[in-house]
This record gives structure tokens, C-alpha cells and sequence, in this order.
């Protein structure tokens, strides 16, 4: 058989096949019913307004695309998610996030913190606390060193705020509170009203001993109570019970001055010199004289005295002496006591020349 005729033969089959399929009726198909329709029977296509007992779709436009292991959606309204969510890019949030607890490797804000914060931590760190960075600038810390808080920045206080240690205050604006008890201070300003309890040690120089109550300047061991010495000589202040010692401790001499003269000098073993006038009841002693007395003295246990005339009271003893103060041309210059009593017996002594 020729190609041609099996050409032929094939077209006539495909029109009988076609006039069959035209001349043959349309089989009848029921009508779909609620929940008639499995899933299986539904493939491609578009199903709008599509509702289910869990899905209801009011879309207009592609909002939702699932892929394998991957949903993409423009915006999510969701109540709750259960189990752990991974987010790998950035995360905003319009409104308050409530966490039990909030793991974060950097926190950067600029918004108040109503409660307290914190710190807990599963490893050991060296430094915990809160720093403040700025471009150009040193950074700022306050950070927790092992046992202490450490702070890179000065502390300001308000005037009337201080720093208090179980609520008492250790520190405010102008004194030291009351519990402060030691310190190591090296230099202090003006102190007024200075009370100290114990020993009081000035640069090793000026003493004062708790345990003898005596105090010394120069001296580590005073000698007396008031005590002022240098390398040989000490100068000593001691109040007994009913008398007080005041003078040279060591074999040294004493001297009192004006105007930076000696004026008594005390020698090393009981020498006295006085140098200068002296007066005995007189104010201002005459230059003309060494000593001036204003009324009797006693010079090798015999009384002189000065009178205008014979003694006629008093006790006298033998050798006194009384000078006449009204003395006359051919008088006497004085008496002198020749028997002891009251007023003893005198006679007159020292003719004086017409």
C-alpha cells in the first residue's frame, strides 16, 4: 500500500471518531452539595471568596505565599505564638514588649526605666554595669569590679543631698557625719572648735599623752604636766594638790626677759641675779638705785626700819634699828634697840655734827 492510501485511511478513521463524539449525548452531572466536593477533586485554578470552618479569605490582591518551609506575608495580626521564634533581621515594635526575661548582646536607648533593672548573669564576667560611648570622647562607666561598684566619671549631688551608710549620713555639703570616727588626713584647712578623745601627736613635735595626761612640746616623755624642752634643757609647769612647781626641770638656767633683755636670771644650782633696779612695794623703782623697798626690811636678822622718833610700839629685838627721818644739826641719825621687848629699850646712836 502507497503512503497516499494510508494517509487516506487514517483521516477517514478520524472523521468517523469525530462525527461519533459529535452525534453522541452530554451524560447528565448532578449537582454539587454541602461537603460534596473532597479536596482531592480540586486542582489549580482560582478560588475566590474562598471560607472554610479555620480559613476565610476577603483578599483582593496576593497577600499570603506558602513555600516549603516558608510563608511570606505582607502584615500578620497574631494573638499568640507558641513555642520558640527565631527573628534574623531587625525587629520593630510600635508599641510595649513585656518579657520575663531579655537576653541581648548591646541595648542602646534613649527612653526612662520606670522599674528597677536586673543584672543577672550565668558566667563570671570581670565588669558588669552600664557605659555610655560618644565618638571622640573617653567612655563613661558604671561598672561592678569584683567586690566594688567603679565609677569613671565625678559624682555631683544636690547641695542639700548627701552620702549616707545604712541611712546615716556619712557625708553632705559642709561636714562629716557623725559615724566617722578614723581617718588618714594629711592636710586639713581651718578647724574650729577641735575636740579630741586619746593621744594628739603634731609632727612629732607637740604631745600630748592620754594615759600620764601630760603635755609636751619638744619631748616625747614630759616631765611634769606642761612640759617645753629642747636637746639639754627642759622647762616644766606641775600643779600639785596645793601648790605648783613651775622652773628649769634640768640643770639649766632660767631667765625672764622684756623686750628680749634678761631681767632675773635663775643660774644652773640656785644662783639668783637681778639685773636692773628692783622694788619692794614701789611701783617704779628710782634708777638711782639697785633695790627700793616702801617700808622696813630685814638685812642679817636685825629689823630697819625709818621713823621720827623712838619706837614706842611693837616688838624689837636686840641690834634693830630705827632712822630718824627728820634729822637736825647736832641730832642723832637714828636709835638702836639695846634690850628686846615691846617696845624694848633704844638709845639714840650717830651724833650728827652742828
Amino acid at each position: 500500500m502507497s503512503q497516499i492510501n494510508k494517509i487516506r485511511e487514517g483521516l477517514s478513521s478520524l472523521s468517523s471518531a469525530i462525527e461519533t463524539i459529535a452525534n453522541t449525548n452530554k451524560p447528565d452531572v448532578p449537582e454539587a452539595t454541602v461537603n460534596s466536593i473532597s479536596g482531592n477533586a480540586i486542582h489549580g485554578g482560582k478560588i475566590t471568596l474562598l471560607r472554610s470552618t479555620g480559613i476565610r479569605d476577603q483578599a483582593t490582591r496576593t497577600s499570603l505565599l506558602v513555600e516549603d518551609d516558608q510563608i511570606t506575608v505582607g502584615k500578620a495580626d497574631i494573638d499568640n505564638v507558641l513555642g520558640d521564634l527565631d527573628i534574623e533581621n531587625n525587629l520593630t515594635i510600635g508599641g510595649e514588649l513585656k518579657a520575663q526575661k531579655l537576653h541581648v548582646d548591646e541595648l542602646f536607648s534613649n527612653q526612662k526605666h520606670t522599674t528597677s533593672i536586673d543584672f543577672d548573669l550565668t558566667s563570671e564576667p570581670n565588669l558588669i554595669g552600664m557605659q555610655w560611648r560618644k565618638k571622640g570622647q573617653a567612655t563613661k562607666q558604671i561598672v561592678w569590679r569584683e567586690n566594688r561598684f567603679y565609677i569613671s566619671s565625678d559624682i555631683d549631688l544636690h547641695r542639700e543631698a548627701s552620702l549616707k551608710i545604712d541611712d546615716i549620713t556619712v557625708i553632705n555639703a559642709d561636714s562629716l557625719g557623725p559615724t566617722i570616727k578614723k581617718s588618714e588626713l594629711t592636710s586639713v584647712g581651718r578647724l574650729t572648735n577641735l575636740q579630741a578623745d586619746g593621744d594628739v601627736n603634731i609632727d612629732d613635735f607637740v604631745l600630748y599623752d592620754s594615759g600620764t595626761m601630760r603635755f609636751g612640746i619638744g619631748v616625747e616623755a614630759p616631765n611634769a604636766q606642761f612640759s617645753v624642752a629642747s636637746n639639754e634643757a627642759e622647762f616644766v609647769v606641775d600643779p600639785d594638790f596645793d601648790h605648783l612647781r613651775v622652773g628649769a626641770y634640768t640643770t639649766s638656767k632660767l631667765s625672764l626677759i622684756t623686750d628680749n633683755k634678761e631681767r632675773l636670771v635663775l643660774k644652773e644650782h640656785g644662783g639668783i641675779e637681778v639685773k636692773g633696779s628692783l622694788g619692794v612695794n614701789v611701783q617704779y623703782p628710782g634708777e638711782d638705785v639697785d633695790l627700793q623697798v616702801a617700808g622696813s626690811i630685814r638685812f642679817a636678822d636685825k629689823k630697819i626700819s625709818v621713823g621720827a622718833e623712838v619706837p614706842v610700839e611693837g616688838n624689837y629685838n636686840l641690834g634693830d634699828l630705827q632712822y630718824n627721818t627728820k634729822p637736825t644739826a647736832g641730832g642723832w641719825v637714828g636709835w638702836i634697840c639695846v634690850e628686846s621687848g615691846n617696845p624694848g629699850k633704844w638709845k639714840k646712836f650717830g651724833a650728827i655734827e652742828k
